[in-house]
Formats: structure tokens, sequence, C-alpha cells
């Protein structure tokens, strides 16, 4: 009986410890890859889009700035594609090598279980015949010791089959591995492929972005001119944005001082959904929902080099998102419309979040009117082509009361 136990935990254990290594494959890992699938595909649709945008500009008039911030946005998304493909490719490396280490080890221990099973079968082979199996239980020495060698016999004729499903199972489970590490071998050599493709599209962009900048050199007088004009375009709708808060500020105030004095407690309950209002937003900070559905950030907040003009430093209180004529603008998050404005020929939306506010500027077929209270996702108009540029641009500004915030770092990473 004891040299029985010695067997089956020499066999058995080191099988239940290869199983649970198996069978626990690396999910990890695996999610890890389908993550950056998603990702990479998330950048091929941006770059999709951005060329579709970049021909009709091509169409529409071959050097101009739109179209040059259009195709640097695409230069940068393409490289955050083949970083994407590097990544995956260095999972995909990861997991092929974990693999291979699991195919040896199933390999091993499969070699272990059939020569183990071979001696099993040989024995049984010589001790196959009935009255020696008999004789094995008569010349026990009382009935306890006869029933121990019963249960001995027994116990060793069911583990023979169950090791017997068990190299089955294990040859199945080496075949299923096998067959996954030739399907990642399959798609790493894929995305060998791919990357050589989008180093040579990458290539291609970077000399178009560069023929580009020298057509619009050519035209520095008039983009000197043009850089003027939206300084005093900037400067002017920063004016009416501030003075815009300053006043609803100076009106809620008044406006919660008078309830206070009629009502305590109604004042109270109006200054708890401001505070509602404004925690609400600051919670969604890098979740805020897109205000136009497809679009790409072609001007991004705060001070930068113009990209074609040296020496001269642009400034923007926001940023520009360049999209199709027509595309709607939702509101970003629940809060009231505050103002409706124009700046030139721009008209522009003012929405207050409590002590946040957003501005929608470029706007056409306006939805809603001052007072009116909106709710994140709500359309609210669309946007229209800036008559200097024929082009869709969305100009989206972020405030908390006086100070100006990065509309980019609130929105979700893909706007």
């Amino acid at each position: 009986m004891k040299h029985i136990f010695i067997i089956l935990s020499f066999i058995i254990l080191p099988f239940i410890i290869l199983l649970l290594v198996v069978w626990s494959a690396p999910l990890a890992a695996q999610t890890a890859i389908q993550n950056l699938e998603q990702q990479k595909k998330q950048i091929e649709a941006d770059i999709a889009y951005t060329n579709s945008l970049i021909t009709k500009a091509q169409s529409e008039q071959k050097a101009n700035l739109d179209n040059l911030n259009l195709i640097q946005a695409n230069l940068v998304s393409r490289q955050e594609y083949i970083s994407e493909i590097d990544k995956l490719l260095a999972s995909l490396s990861v997991e092929i090598t974990n693999r291979q280490q699991k195919i040896a080890a199933l390999y091993d221990e499969l070699t272990r279980l059939k020569e183990n099973y071979a001696k099993m079968l040989n024995f049984a082979y010589r001790n196959r015949l009935p009255y020696l199996q008999l004789m094995y239980i008569l010349g026990s020495d009382d009935f306890n010791q006869a029933y121990r060698r019963i249960t001995y016999l027994k116990a060793y004729s069911e583990h023979r089959v169950s090791q017997a499903k068990n190299i089955s199972r294990q040859s199945e489970e080496l075949k299923s591995q096998l067959s996954a590490l030739k399907v990642r071998k399959s798609e790493q050599q894929l995305l060998f492929n791919q990357k050589t493709i989008e180093l040579l599209a990458l290539d291609v962009e970077e000399k178009e972005y560069q023929s580009t900048i020298y057509a619009l050199q050519a035209k520095e007088k008039e983009l000197i001119q043009d850089l003027e004009r939206k300084k005093r375009q900037a400067v002017l709708l920063n004016m009416q944005v501030q003075n815009a808060i300053a006043e609803e500020t100076r009106r809620e105030a008044a406006r919660l001082r008078e309830i206070e004095r009629r009502n305590k407690e109604m004042a109270a309950r109006v200054a708890a959904d401001e505070r509602t209002l404004t925690l609400n937003f600051e919670k969604q900070r890098g979740n805020l929902p897109a205000p136009v559905a497809r679009s790409v950030v072609v001007t991004r907040f705060g001070v930068y080099e113009h990209p074609v003009l040296r020496g001269i430093k642009v400034t923007s209180n926001g940023i520009d998102l360049s999209t199709t004529d027509g595309a709607v603008v939702s509101v970003v998050a629940d809060g009231v419309v505050r103002r409706i404005f124009t700046t030139g020929s721009a008209t522009s939306l003012l929405v207050q979040h409590g002590l946040y506010y957003t501005v929608y500027t470029h706007l056409k077929s306006i939805s809603v009117r001052v007072g009116d209270a909106v709710r994140a996702g709500q359309p609210v108009g669309m946007v229209t082509p800036a008559p200097d540029s024929n082009r869709a641009i969305l100009h989206f500004e972020l405030w908390k009361q006086t100070a100006k915030h990065n509309p980019e770092e609130w929105l979700s990473k893909k706007v």
C-alpha cells in the first residue's frame, strides 16, 4: 500500500502543478495585447479621418496653414501608430517566448507521463493473470491486509486509466499551444510588414510637410497679415469671454444674496447646486466627451513657435478642432447657456458648469438660447467654415472663472 501512494504522488503532483501553470495562460499578457490592438485600430481610424481632411484641403488650395497643421497632426498620429506596433511586437515576442517555454515543459512532462505509463502497462502485463492477483490477495497475513491489497489493485487500475486520459488531454493541450504559437508568429510577421509600410508612409508625409512649409514661406507677407488678424480676433474673443464670466459671477453673487435675504434655506440649496455642478465637472477631468464626434487637433493650447514664420510665437487660449462642414457640436458637460455672441464673423457660445465655463466658437444653426439648461452630449449647433480659410474648425476653450485651462487635459484622450 505504501508504494502505491509513492507512485501516485510521484506521477500526479507534478502533473497538477504543470496544469496550474499551463491553464493559467498569460491572461494579463493577452489582455495587454488586446488593449494595444484596440489603441492601434483607434489610431488607424484617426489617420484615415485626417487623410480625408487633407485630401479635401488639397483639392481646395494646395499650400495653406490649415493643411500644414493637418499634415503635422497626421505625422504625430503616424508616429504613435508605429509606436503602438512596436509595443505590440514586444508583447508578442514575450508571449511567443512564454508559449515556447510552456510547449517545452508540456513536451517534457508528456514524455515522462508516457514513460511512466509504459512501466505501468509492463507491470500490469506481467501481473495480468487473475490467479496471480488472487494469490497476491490470499497471501495476506490477515483480513485488513487483504482488504488493503484489494483497494490497492483497484486504485492502481483506476490510476492507469486516469493516466491514459491525462496523456490524451496533455497531447491535445500541446497541439493547442503549438497552433496558438503558429498564429502569434504569423501575426508578428504581419506586424513587421505593416511597420515597414508605415515607415515608408511616414517618410512620404515628412517630405510633404517640408514641401508645404517651403511653399508657405514664399507667402510670408500673407501669413503675417493672417496672423495679425487672428491675434486681433483672439484678443477680442478673450475680452468678451472674460467680461461675460465676470458679469455672470457678479450677477450670480447678487442673485444669491437676494435669495438669501428672502429665504436662507433656498439660498443654501442654490449654492449646493452650483457646488454639485463644479464637483461633477471636476470629476470628469480627462474623460469629458469631445465637442464634435470626429475631429483632429490642429492648434494646441498655450504658447508655441509658429510652424512657418521663424522667431514668431503664437498664443492660443484653447484648441482648434478640424472637422467637416456642418459637424454637430455638443456641450461637454451639464450646465447653463450664459452667452451667445459674435466676434468678427465668428459666433460663439458660452456655457457655465458651476465655477467652470466652456466656449464653442465658429457655430451656425445654434439650437439653444441664453438661460437654457443643457445636458452633457446635447447638440447646441453646427460648425461653420471660417470665411478666410474655408475650413470647418471649431475653436474650443475651457475656463475656471478667469483662469484658462488646457482643454486636452480635460477631454478624453481621443477627440
